[in-house]
């Protein structure tokens, strides 16, 4: 069916034999036999005679067309696939058949994309694939799996660019009519999915839901148990099988008791052809606890590989109690079933089973009935969730013990602050006075551990550059590692920065070189990488979802001794370490764990023992922050006082011996200042209106009113007047409130005289006098 087309227009054609008529005309009439005139009837002639051919092959062209699609018609316009003709070039459908209208309500000119748009995510990528592939090859078939059947697609190149689809709609048989027992499906609301031919048979077509398949109640999960169905009162023995996270819930019908498609007599250990397909295990166990019959289910969840047949006590373990008196307890009628979790011997990962034991199916017999399942998923996610109630109880107890004893560390740092500024290098009290202030430093440390792993310590946010970062943090890195073992940093090309703290972020680096490091106790080389990564669809890595976005990744790799696989999952547990005891405390990775994901990041590690570790962590990519301009000036602070380097401060404090640290350090810089113990007290203080301070100074958390509320209350009457909220410990809501305050700044305890007095004179906007 290939021909050649000449697609002229028809105003082209028009036009052309117009202008080959005007010119004949021009050489009519200049009369004569001029050159002139006979070079213009020439070109006339011609122009009219190309015009006619033009006309002939376009005529020609309709006329063929006409008569392929005859043919078409007369060949596939019955056929029950839709068969549609399109144009390569504009994608328009030239013919179609009656399939294809009724299927698609296809009209000509439409375009095949368009025909498409509805059945596919990309119809143009689609269309264009398959004309490629049959441009090269003459023809290119594609299948498209459905629920219940598949949608096939063939394409055939006809011509200079024409394709002829065909597509139909393959009904497929329902591979579950092929199982070698009868079963019915149901989906999660009782409606029922499938039942199985030969109940088809015995059954009304309009029995739809569970319940109106059985008279009376359906079978219990788990449990073997006679039921009546429906219909011409057919009695059968059925179980209905427990199912976790299934789209459908299945019962299985395993025999008639009118001899309908088994014996009539009970089920025996012997005869268990329809149960070894079932697909759930069952086994046979006998009264001393050994197992007689698995199917093919239960000796795949058994891990049973030849033809011996355990004890049941051999196979699995964790009942608490002896075998023979759980079995006894249904052989004998005291319980008409019993399930307990148990877990499966000699696996390498651990892999729990769920057993329900039944009463044997007949009176008299030697064996009872076992029903298994697995559920190693729900044990994880059981275990998941108390390990998240522990953290959650360590957490509490961490923020309790970080309140209080940062307001010890508080008050400790602060007055031997304030006694080294009584004492230089020379006096003999000053070794001493160095050694107390670097143990509550080592003491605040261990406080921050303790809420890190928590993910409850405070965070001042900010936009870190890596390579900056790392370049002043790599010196005290390679004093970490030691001689024997090799650091190094490779940064990659265009790497974003990421939103954490300062401090914390080093922290990590840190925790993770010194594990990398201890790994290494022959020596080797760390490895820390920076790169950018798009996830344009997010990703899923151990069951954890990334969405969508550009990250940073940092990687900190090593060559050690690597990390036994079962401890894989426990190494961001807190108090959790391998090493001997005095030797680590088992908070480091959990202190990592819980900073990354308190600063919205992801941290994963990937170990083989002997072979080497990697920590890789995912940061959301942050845009560059611009410089900050210097601030201005801020108006209303032009009091005499103020000019003279002296505010009055309001100081509300309930542990005193921190009240009286700070108020020695203030006063130390000429201020004067006001002691409150609780937010109620500051609120007495200020009903006198001759007192106007130049700075509020409040604790967070304090018996009765907490900070943020007092400010709250009093904040109309002094909008402007500056704020510092000071902690060791700050709950969301408490930080979120003090967010809402306008001109307010938060300072986390503990906190040396430096700190605190430069933090106070940034709010008053006053330089800090050196003492």
């Amino acid at each position: 069916m290939s021909r050649v087309t000449v697609a002229l227009p028809k105003a082209a054609l028009a036009g052309l034999a117009l202008a080959a008529l005007a010119l004949c005309l021009i050489g009519l009439a200049t009369g004569g036999a001029t050159p002139a005139s006979l070079a213009a009837l020439t070109t006339g002639l011609s122009l009219l005679l190309l015009a006619g051919v033009a006309w002939a092959v376009r005529f020609f062209d309709a006329w063929q067309r006409r008569r392929d699609h005859q043919r078409l018609d007369s060949l596939l316009g019955k056929a029950g696939m839709a068969c549609i003709l399109a144009d390569f070039d504009t994608g328009a459908v030239e013919w179609c058949n009656s399939a294809a209208f009724e299927h698609f309500n296809l009209t000509p000119p439409q375009k095949i994309t368009t025909v498409l748009s509805d059945l596919h995510a990309d119809p143009d990528g689609f269309v264009t694939r398959l004309q490629d592939l049959a441009s090269l090859s003459g023809r290119a078939d594609h299948r498209l799996k459905l629920r219940n059947c598949e949608r096939v697609y063939r394409v055939e190149k006809l011509g200079d660019g024409q394709f002829l689809w065909r597509i139909a709609l393959e009904t497929q048989a329902d591979t579950r009519d092929a199982l070698p027992f009868e079963f019915a499906q149901f989906q999660p609301d009782g409606r029922l999915d499938y039942i199985s031919p030969a109940l088809r048979q015995d059954l009304s077509q309009n029995r739809i839901s569970i319940d109106q398949l059985f008279q009376g109640t359906p079978p219990p999960h788990g449990q073997i148990a006679p039921v009546t169905l429906n219909a011409a009162e057919i009695e059968r023995l059925a179980v209905r099988l427990e199912t976790h996270g299934a789209a459908t819930e299945t019962v299985l019908f395993l025999r008639s008791q009118h001899g309908l498609d088994m014996p009539e007599h009970s089920i025996k250990p012997g005869e268990t052809r329809h149960l070894q397909n079932l697909p759930v295990g069952l086994a046979h166990i006998t009264l001393d606890g050994q197992l007689t019959y698995v199917n093919d289910e239960a000796r795949r969840l058994l891990r049973l590989r030849d033809t011996y047949l355990p004890v049941l006590s051999d196979a699995l373990e964790g009942l608490g109690r002896p075998v023979l008196e759980w079995i006894a307890d249904i052989a004998s009628g005291r319980m008409a079933r019993s399930t307990e979790v148990l877990r499966l011997n000699c696996t390498l990962n651990e892999t729990y089973l769920k057993v329900t034991l039944t009463t044997p199916p007949r009176e008299g017999a030697n064996f009872i009935v076992a029903v298994l399942s697995d559920v190693t998923e729900l044990k994880s996610l059981e275990a998941k969730f108390t390990q998240s109630q522990k953290m959650q109880a360590i957490g509490q107890l961490a923020g309790g013990v970080a309140h209080d004893f940062n307001n010890l560390l508080t008050a400790i740092s602060g007055h031997c602050d304030l006694l080294l500024l009584r004492h230089d290098r020379s006096d003999l009290n000053y070794p001493d006075l160095m050694q107390i202030q670097q143990n509550t430093n080592r003491a605040a440390a261990l406080v921050r551990q303790l809420l890190a792993l928590s993910r409850q310590q405070t965070l001042k946010f900010v936009t870190l550059d890596l390579q900056e970062t790392m370049d002043d943090v790599i010196h005290l890195l390679n004093r970490l590692v030691g001689e024997k073992v090799t650091l190094s940093l490779r940064h990659g090309e265009n790497v974003a920065p990421i939103r954490s703290d300062k401090r914390q972020f080093e922290q990590v680096l840190m925790n993770l070189v010194v594990n990398a490091r201890d790994a290494l106790p022959m020596g080797g080389e760390i490895r820390i990488e920076t790169a950018s990564c798009a996830l344009p669809k997010g990703l899923i890595r151990e069951n954890v979802q990334l969405p969508a976005g550009n990250y940073t990744l940092i990687k900190i790799s090593d060559d050690g001794i690597g990390i036994p696989q079962p401890l894989l999952g426990k190494v961001f547990d807190p108090f959790f370490t391998t090493k001997r005891q005095g030797e680590g405390t088992g908070l480091g990775l959990s202190t990592v764990y819980g900073i990354v994901k308190q600063s919205g990041g992801y941290v994963f590690i990937e170990s083989e023992e002997g072979v080497g570790t990697t920590f890789t962590l995912y940061f959301a990519a942050q845009t560059p922050e611009p410089a900050s301009p210097d601030l201005p000036k801020r108006e209303g602070l032009h009091s005499t006082a103020l000019q003279s380097r002296h505010a009055l401060i309001l100081l509300v404090e309930d542990e005193t011996p921190v009240r009286s640290f700070a108020a020695r350090a203030l006063e130390l810089q000429g201020h004067r200042v006001i002691e409150a113990d609780c937010g109620e007290a500051a609120l007495d203080i200020l009903q006198d209106p001759s007192i106007v301070p130049d700075c509020f100074v409040t604790d967070v958390i304090m018996p009765g009113l907490d900070g943020p509320s007092w400010i709250a209350q009093i904040r109309p009457r002094f909008p402007d007047t500056p704020v510092v909220f000071m902690s060791g410990y700050a709950e969301d809501s408490r930080v979120a409130a003090q967010a809402r305050i306008s001109n307010a700044t938060f300072l986390g305890k503990p906190f040396s005289l430096v700190e605190f007095t430069q933090t106070v004179h940034a709010q008053l906007r006053l330089p800090t006098k050196v003492a």
